[in-house]
């Protein structure tokens, strides 16, 4: 947002100033933890500067829309970690992963997240941003921190970028529909995926084997 520099001596100082408060198993685990969000704040700080062909137009930027889902509104409340213009004036969402797992290509163009937010540039979400205009979506991003970019796109000292192209398809609207109707129905069914290997309640869970032993 500008209200730092971005000098990676300074990031350092200000997560020194808040390390000691967060709790670890073991000290080596802090040390450990420590010097992977160093090479996150690395990497940040090479994207944050590189010319990508856009300029940052806000920082944190919490909205609230009402979306058309079928039968339904939903109300969508929520905040973007940081929001990109291009020179043409179409609006990009971007969001920032500290995690170890990233979403599948596939997964990206179909990404709820992503989507949902880029719904909500449609319905004015940036519209403050933008001088009261509604600009049109260029796309969103998930930004992986903590993953190496593909070596043809900078490795190493680059983050992860799994971009989602501008919306098409009726399928977005689909998934909030289906979403809101659970919801209301009080249908929580859960879904396998790729999140299942890291879930902590598979041993619990309906949909797992070993879980449906427990709820049945």
């Amino acid at each position: 947002s500008g209200r730092t520099p971005a000098d990676l001596d300074v990031l350092m100082e200000r997560l020194d100033s808040v390390w000691d408060a967060l709790a670890f198993d073991a000290p080596w685990k802090s040390q450990q933890e420590k010097a992977q969000a160093r090479v996150a704040l690395e990497r940040f700080l090479r994207w944050h500067v590189m010319d990508r062909g856009r300029t940052p137009a806000a920082t944190e930027h919490g909205f609230d829309v009402t979306l058309e889902a079928g039968a339904y509104e939903v109300r969508i409340r929520g905040s973007m970690d940081r929001v990109e213009k291009d020179a043409e004036g179409r609006a990009y969402v971007v969001d920032f992963k500290t995690g170890k797992q990233a979403p599948t290509k596939d997964e990206v163009a179909h990404h709820p997240q992503l989507a949902v937010y880029q719904l909500a540039v449609r319905e004015g979400a940036l519209d403050e941003v933008f001088d009261g205009r509604r600009p049109e979506p260029g796309g969103a991003e998930l930004v992986q921190l903590r993953q190496a970019a593909p070596k043809k796109e900078g490795g190493e000292e680059l983050p992860k970028v799994q971009a989602q192209e501008p919306l098409g398809g009726e399928w977005v609207g689909e998934l909030l529909t289906t979403a809101a109707g659970r919801v209301l129905d009080e249908r929580f069914t859960p879904t396998t995926g790729q999140h299942c290997g890291h879930c902590a309640f598979r041993a619990s869970c309906s949909a797992q084997p070993e879980g449906q032993q427990v709820v049945e």
